[in-house]
């Protein structure tokens, strides 16, 4: 009786907490939350007007907020039944679509480990979505419907194992009979959910309603025969994780209030008296009709006025720009022409960080604040615009941290500009041949391995085979921490893994591009790893594959090669500083993947499989036949 009364006054409390060791349970309950309440935030989460807020309207942000303690889930090696009840709201930025939801979580760790934002909630990444070790249980809230994780919609709720590819999802809403009433998960206002695992019967149930309702009779979600032993381990951590995207897929995200129970015993119940609420209220008198139609013939009559008079000024500074109807299909990713002008200060060589046979690239910098680089394609692109427009706007969903980021493309008459994430280190070759010397040899080494594991996600693990066509040092960009990221994609071509590559114009650099291309003219993963092989030869010499007085790289590291004084090729700048056994590494990948036979070069995969000390390095290289057909090329 006293334990009763005990659990009673707590639940009453603004905020209280019960924890007890799994022989009994372990249940705690918050009313809100404040600077007192046992809460561990992680990334941006934080703790605002009595709530949890997971994520701001910032671009790509990630939020995470558990119990402190880790939570035992399981007895005997079986997942105990646990309960679970929170309040939480999603509102949207104004001018912003939403996105891109919450999720309750269950983890045996509080660490990012790698996460990233968008439609991954903050929980995994490209790579580890979907694998066995992540050991996540998740209830995903989602409100942006995302091709790559398989969304059956913008509003919906779905369960989750191990990853962001639901198991099982259904439209927000509460059952009636057979029919589903929806529920606007991002409409601001504040709604309550319910998840209860059963874990005799292995069965899952997730309902929700607005707040003040009863919980529907009939769950939302109901899943039997959902065995959680193999994901969850003995402790998990309970909580819950959100992220933004890029603008203006962007919401706020509260949790204002939550309860936790397990050994089936049911979530306490929550006091929503006391709620705050984030939800932006409109007065009455501007949903009325005589407001509306005042309003539309003002702003119609102000707007026709305002075309008539800026049209002739708007076209004498060249603002005016003209879209075609292919162009709307991809115009999440389009800038407008003023937008980029404005950012770059109307292209000026000031802000001009380099240029090359394909265009010159600018630094720029968003009204948000966010740095970019725009490149600005200098050939006529009339000629398959549409195809050249579809590609960069596929490449843009490219996420990988060993990737510059795409940010969207704009067309200015016949003109193409691409946007791309300002890299604040520069180019590769910018640092390699300065007057001084900026790269250490672990730096090269750490550079040249992260380049390897980004084309190793565009060859093999991305939804789609993607061929680069022109990696040479200054593609290689150099982030806040000197971590490599391989850029400029706008030579690349994406084909389906089980397709092959099909005959282009020869393009790339003199030095990089491998012999095969000259006669046949397709474009192959192989044609990427020479390039590779050029640039890791380029990193480890410090010099470029061909240099002003006509020396050719590969061939003078094979003449060394022969000799047996390959560790003679190492850039003299590094005066000695440099490790043995990973400068052969380097020097015979290079020579290997410098191959002219491209059935002689590794792949991509075992290149970094070589780097990362996976598999041996090839021994007793000969010297390539045919290797005099880089004479002709070069």
């Amino acid at each position: 009786m006293a334990t009763y009364l005990c659990l009673c006054l707590l639940a009453a409390s603004s905020s209280s907490t019960i924890a007890q060791g799994v022989e009994q349970n372990t249940s705690f309950v918050f009313n809100q939350f404040n600077t007192t309440s046992t809460i561990k935030y992680v990334a941006d989460a934080s703790t605002q007007s009595n709530a949890i807020l997971l994520t701001n309207h910032s671009e790509r942000v990630i939020g995470r907020a558990y119990f402190d303690k880790a939570i035992p889930i399981k007895r005997n090696g079986s997942v105990i039944s646990f309960s679970t009840s929170f309040i939480f709201a999603m509102v949207p930025h104004p001018r912003s679509a939403g996105g891109n939801g919450l999720c309750f979580i269950m983890t045996p760790t509080t660490a990012l480990n790698g996460a990233i934002a968008n439609q991954y909630f903050g929980l995994v990444n490209f790579s580890s979505d979907g694998k066995d070790y992540n050991h996540l249980f998740a209830v995903e809230f989602d409100t942006i419907e995302s091709v790559g994780v398989e969304d059956k919609d913008s509003n919906h709720v779905g369960i989750d194992l191990n990853g962001v590819k639901s198991l099982l999802a259904q439209p927000a809403g509460i059952w009636e009979g057979n029919s589903l009433t929806p529920i606007n998960l991002k409409s601001g206002h504040n709604i309550r959910a319910w998840i209860d695992y059963d874990g005799e019967f292995k069965k899952l149930e997730i309902s929700i309603a607005a707040v003040g309702e009863a919980r529907p009779e009939k769950a939302l979600l109901s899943k039997k025969e959902l065995d959680l032993d193999g994901i969850m381990q003995d402790q998990m951590y309970v909580g819950f994780s959100a992220s933004t995207g890029n603008s203006p897929v962007l919401e706020d995200n509260y949790i204002l209030a939550w309860s936790f129970a397990t050994d089936n015993k049911k979530a306490l119940d929550l006091d929503i008296l006391h709620l705050p609420s984030f939800y932006v209220k409109i007065p009455k008198f501007y949903h009325s009709a005589k407001f509306i139609s005042i309003t539309t013939v003002f702003l119609a009559a102000l707007t026709l006025a305002l075309i008539l008079s800026s049209f002739y000024w708007l076209k004498r500074i060249n603002y005016i720009e003209s879209y075609e109807k292919w162009e709307l299909q991809y115009w999440p990713h389009r800038f407008g022409f003023r937008e980029l002008s404005l950012a770059t200060k109307g292209f000026r060589d000031d802000n001009l960080l380099g240029y090359g046979g394909f265009g010159r690239v600018y630094r720029g910098t968003l009204p948000s604040g966010h740095k970019v680089a725009v490149k600005c394609i200098l050939k006529d692109c009339t000629e398959g615009m549409k195809e050249f427009v579809a590609e960069i706007s596929s490449l843009g969903r490219l996420q990988h941290r060993n990737l510059v980021p795409i940010m969207g493309w704009c067309r200015k008459n016949k003109q193409l500009f691409i946007v791309y994430d300002y890299m604040s280190n520069g180019s590769l070759d910018s640092n390699l041949f300065s007057p001084e010397l900026n790269l250490t040899w672990p730096q090269r080494y750490k550079i040249l391995t992260d380049v390897a594991v980004g084309l190793l996600y565009l060859h093999e693990h991305w939804e789609k085979c993607v061929v680069h066509r022109d990696i040479k040092s200054s593609n290689v960009l150099l982030d806040h921490d000197q971590n490599g990221r391989l850029g400029d994609f706008g030579l690349a071509r994406l084909y389906d893994h089980s397709e092959k590559p099909q005959t282009t114009h020869v393009v790339g650099t003199l030095g990089y591009i491998a012999p095969e291309l000259i006669h046949s003219g397709k474009a192959s993963p192989s044609t990427d790893v020479f390039s590779f092989g050029a640039l890791m030869l380029e990193v480890a010499c410090g010099r470029k594959p061909v240099d002003a007085q006509g020396l050719i790289l590969v061939q003078w590291v094979w003449d060394l090669y022969a000799n047996k004084r390959l560790l003679d090729a190492v850039d003299q700048r590094l005066g000695g500083n440099f490790d043995n056994g990973e400068a052969e590494i380097v020097l015979v990948l290079g020579l290997v993947c410098s191959n002219p036979n491209p059935q002689e070069r590794p792949s991509i995969k075992q290149v970094l499989q070589i780097l990362c000390g996976e598999a041996a390095l090839p021994l007793d290289l000969h010297v390539p036949s045919t290797l005099n057909n880089v004479d002709r090329i070069l």
